[in-house]
């Protein structure tokens, strides 16, 4: 079979977004969300395209190659990659990655990570005999909305105002008129996500990427995305986000400020964010956290989230 790779059509978005889907259905994706990431990732000046395959008049695999804002490095690549399950070992998947490595070869890529999960049958193998070793491990969670039981909880608002702490969501905090919101929020994210373990070093993210990745993300939910709140000064938040490709939500990035960790900040946010999901009668929420990073995982164990099987970042190097 003769499989013809070249960079996608404007067409095109739905049917391999539809694919990436299949290949990750823990972090699905619509057409405008991965072509709104092609175009952040061009506005922000960074290196990436995406490539579909076609075989016999139908596009058959498609992948990715991007930069991480959060760990960024001119010369490190993320890459994703699917093909269609009802074609696999057709030839598909070979095709991709033989562009792919061009591409980023014509980059001068130093390095390249892409996820696959460990129990895949294909991907840990296919990955293997292409140079890719196998690193960090990550845990995707999710919890059952519905079947979540906050009596245990129901103090922690009380607990939290004992030490001078109250929860404030985005959608409050506009319809407050506070003052430099946005400035003030980057400053949160940028210090909560410093100690937040990660396959390659923590860049800082510049106000830009924060802007359009996180406040100009059309799935972001102001009355999901929270603020822990000691005094005048900021100290934890938790975000929320919807896809269009589901009705599941999707935690972004919780956090909390060294000096105010393991006072029970973290588990209100998660509380109150299983609250507003709860209210907009989402069934599930699904989160992620790498392997090492046990403080979270023993937050989200203890709320009832249930982990599937380890996500690998498989590196090559070139």
């Amino acid at each position: 079979m003769s499989v013809t790779v070249r960079p996608i059509g404007d067409g095109e978005w739905g049917a391999a977004a539809h694919l990436l889907s299949l290949a990750q259905p823990h972090e699905p994706w619509g057409a405008e969300e991965l072509h709104k990431r092609e175009q952040e990732q061009a506005g922000w000046g960074y290196r990436s395209g995406v490539l579909v395959a076609h075989a016999d008049g139908e596009l058959r695999g498609m992948a990715a190659y991007s930069q991480n804002p959060g760990s960024y490095h001119p010369q490190r690549y993320v890459l994703e990659l699917a093909v269609d399950p009802a074609h696999t070992g057709q030839g598909t998947g070979a095709a991709l990655w033989d562009a792919l490595e061009a591409a980023l070869r014509g980059h001068g890529a130093q390095q390249a990570r892409i996820l696959a999960r460990e129990d895949h049958p294909v991907a840990p193998g296919f990955l293997a005999r292409r140079g890719f070793t196998a690193g960090k491990r990550y845990f995707t969670s999710a919890l059952d909305v519905a079947a979540f039981d906050d009596a245990p909880y129901r103090d922690l608002p009380e607990q939290l105002a004992a030490q001078g702490v109250r929860l404030r969501s985005l959608a409050e905090l506009r319809a407050a008129g506070t003052p430099d919101l946005d400035a003030r929020l980057h400053a949160l994210m940028s210090a909560v996500r410093l100690d937040v373990p990660r396959a390659d070093p923590v860049t800082p993210l510049s106000f830009q990427v924060f802007a359009d990745a996180v406040l100009g993300d059309p799935g972001l939910l102001p009355e999901g995305y929270l603020v822990a709140e000691a005094g005048d000064g900021w100290i934890g938040q938790s975000t929320l986000f919807r896809s269009e490709a589901s009705a599941e939500l999707f935690t972004g990035l919780t956090g909390v400020t060294r000096e105010w960790r393991g006072r029970g900040v973290a588990t209100a946010l998660k509380v109150a964010a299983i609250g507003v999901a709860r209210d907009l009668g989402a069934p599930t929420i699904r989160t992620d956290n790498a392997s090492d990073n046990v403080p979270m995982l023993r937050v989200n164990d203890r709320l009832g989230f249930v982990r599937d099987p380890a996500t690998v970042s498989f590196l090559r190097l070139f």
